[in-house]
């Protein structure tokens, strides 16, 4: 079952459980706002939910950071502890192939 996994890739919900993540924190330059508002935090899950990630074979650390054009960085937290990255697309300790379908969904939190 673990190689169908890895070929199908794996859905954004089946990496995070419904309500996991507690807050979002996006922005650049050393400016980052908080989105901690649940509602609006399970509206983009949502959006993003059945969007499929491959599990990149290369697990080292990205030392350099892959950002979009505009330099946002988007976080996930659970109760204070962070637990993605969605601009190295580090989601739960793992990462994952570049996702074009999430790379948008992305940057519309940096808006």
């Amino acid at each position: 079952m673990s190689c169908q996994k890895k070929e199908d890739g794996m859905t954004f919900e089946s990496i995070y459980t419904e309500k996991e993540i507690t807050k979002i924190v996006y922005g650049k330059n050393g400016n980052f706002k908080e989105l901690t508002d649940l509602e609006n935090i399970n509206k983009w899950v949502k959006n993003v939910k059945k969007i499929k990630f491959i599990r990149d074979e290369n697990q080292e650390d990205r030392a350099v950071l892959l950002l979009f054009d505009d330099g946002c960085s988007v976080k996930a937290y659970h109760k204070g502890k962070e637990m993605g990255d969605f601009k190295l697309l580090k989601l739960k300790g793992e990462y994952y192939k570049s996702n074009t379908e999430f790379n948008e969904q992305v940057k519309t939190l940096c808006k």
